[in-house]
């Protein structure tokens, strides 16, 4: 070690470093865990920058920060390693659990060599916030609000929220066109990140925009990936959001196995968009098949009322022609006894008329003035008048009285 000239106690800033230096590497001569969280990240030529922060337990108050590196070639090893996982893991905001190397450059100061990275401690604090964004929910009375609501009879009109690019998204739209059915489908993608920090923003923008009027369903669709890809469909405000939205929420997240909050407070939650699309045709060919059976008894009905009208027509039918056939028996007794009576009774009328009329000539034999004169009455006329009263006649005048068998004239005195 070089000592100052000026004095044995002090040290030039090299001098520092370089004792630092050492003294961090007889002490840390091992690499070993370290839990923080990941503030921001840089990717350069290769290699991964991060900057590392611990918070107070119940503040956001910064206790501690340092810089760690991941080294191309040791970036390369944990993406063979953990795959898609890495990046959920290198998102600002995640707790990690770090297995470093410190070291202590005389110019660049204090450095973390990130050698490995525990997948299951990251993993571990997500599910515990998941946990607590579960309860909360639960005590703000969101997890069943979306499922409430009813989902029309025909669903065609979807919102889909994915990317364009995602093979998920490319499944759902392929397996709708090509159902066998025929159903016509109008899906209407709002794309989003699927994954990364973009995911929750995104996600709640496009909700924004979907205007309730114009569609039946929302659809938040994604292809598959690792568990820690999905912490995002975890988050609090989202699920808040997707909970009150005023149409059935589906997911199709595509996670065989683990199931997000997004999925506890959507409508329906499915595995994949392969098995979001069948849904949606399956819940249109129940519709159909409802609407056939429903015509098939409506027909049925219409036959048996069809064929109760046609009985009760064909019963008043013979009622009918039952009473005409009464009518007609007994007109034709009727004509039968009119026509056996027919000679006697015109007999009878004409013996009758013939005693009438007899009589009538009778009473006017006795009627006849020849007759009447016959029995000492006597006409008399004047000027060709029958004279019928005393006071008629005057003296002088001519008069002619009429007898049976004669007149006489004479002049009144």
């Amino acid at each position: 070690m070089h000592h100052s000239a000026k004095s044995s106690n002090c040290y030039s800033l090299y001098e520092l470093n370089e004792y630092i230096r050492q003294v961090l590497a007889l002490n840390f001569a091992a690499p070993l865990w370290v839990q923080a969280e990941v503030m921001q990240v840089k990717f350069s030529r290769g290699h991964c920058y991060l900057d590392l922060i611990q918070k107070g337990d119940d503040s956001d108050e910064i206790l501690a920060q340092a810089q760690a590196v991941i080294w191309s070639r040791q970036l390369f090893a944990l993406q063979s390693k953990l795959g898609s996982s890495l990046e959920s893991l290198m998102q600002p905001g995640t707790e990690v659990q770090l297995l470093v190397e410190v070291t202590f450059h005389e110019r660049y100061g204090l450095k973390f060599t990130v050698q490995d990275i525990d997948e299951s401690y990251t993993l571990g604090k997500l599910e515990i916030q998941r946990r607590k964004t579960i309860e909360k929910l639960h005590k703000a009375g969101l997890l069943e609000r979306n499922k409430l609501l009813s989902l029309p009879p025909v669903i065609q009109r979807i919102a889909v929220i994915s990317s364009a690019e995602a093979a998920g998204y490319k499944d759902f739209i392929g397996q709708l066109g090509q159902n066998s059915y025929g159903y016509a489908f109008d899906p209407v993608l709002f794309p989003s990140a699927m994954q990364g920090v973009k995911v929750v923003e995104e996600i709640s923008s496009q909700l924004r925009k979907i205007k309730p009027e114009k569609f039946d369903v929302v659809v938040v669709i994604r292809g598959g990936g690792a568990r820690l890809d999905l912490s995002a469909f975890d988050d609090y405000g989202l699920c808040e959001t997707v909970a009150n939205f005023p149409l059935p929420v589906l997911t199709g997240i595509g996670h065989e196995v683990d199931e997000t909050v997004l999925d506890l407070v959507a409508h329906r939650s499915l595995k994949t968009p392969t098995a979001v699309a069948e849904f949606l045709i399956l819940h249109n060919m129940q519709f159909e098949a409802t609407l056939l059976e429903t015509g098939r008894e409506v027909q049925l009905l219409t036959t048996e009322l069809l064929h109760g009208q046609q009985q009760g027509i064909e019963n008043i039918r013979q009622l009918l022609l039952a009473e005409y056939r009464r009518i007609v028996q007994n007109q034709e007794m009727m004509l039968d006894f009119i026509a056996r009576e027919l000679p006697s009774a015109t007999k009878n009328l004409f013996r009758t008329c013939n005693q009438q009329l007899d009589g009538i000539e009778a009473q006017l034999a006795l009627l006849d003035p020849v007759a009447v004169m016959k029995r000492g009455f006597a006409m008399v006329q004047k000027n060709g008048k029958v004279v019928t009263s005393a006071t008629q006649l005057s003296k002088g005048d001519e008069m002619e009285t009429f007898f049976a068998d004669g007149k006489v004239k004479s002049t009144v005195n």
